[in-house]
């Protein structure tokens, strides 16, 4: 039973580093979505601003109407919400996980405290025994008087 509970315990450690390492890679890919997704928008605003190889300088009306911009604003919030639906998905099944390694953790770790005190009274019985033996060696042998 204590080799399980040590390959559990072994195994949520590596399920913690292995989260921590997605949440991680998910921080690094934010940031460079992040990053991407300003200089598309950039391109974009540069492009509706008449700045665009080959125009004349004119302002698309396609483009620049106000059902493109609502269209282009709702698909946003769409795929914000959609992130955080799945990140908050993702969060919870790791405290899941979480609390059922630490669950494990807590029963291994009352175990230990078990097997300890046990090896601890059988340790104070035989200290008693031992004791008791001796004391009954040295009743039983008579004292001989000093010449």
């Amino acid at each position: 039973e204590n080799a399980t509970l040590l390959r559990e315990l072994e195994s949520a450690e590596a399920a913690r580093a292995e989260a921590k390492a997605a949440k991680e890679t998910m921080r690094r890919f934010k940031a460079q979505y992040e990053q991407r997704f300003a200089e598309l928008r950039k391109a974009l605003e540069k492009f509706k601003g008449g700045n665009n190889p080959g125009g004349n300088g004119t302002v698309n009306p396609v483009t620049d109407s106000q059902y493109v911009r609502t269209a282009s604003q709702s698909r946003e919030a769409q795929e914000k919400e959609n992130l955080i639906r799945r990140l908050t998905m993702d969060l919870k099944k790791e405290k899941e996980d979480s609390s059922k390694k630490d669950a494990a953790l807590r029963k291994y770790e009352s175990f230990y405290r078990e097997v300890k005190a046990r090896s601890a009274q059988k340790a104070a019985q035989k200290q008693r025994e031992i004791a008791a033996s001796k004391k009954r060696q040295n009743s039983a042998t008579p004292r001989l008087p000093p010449r």
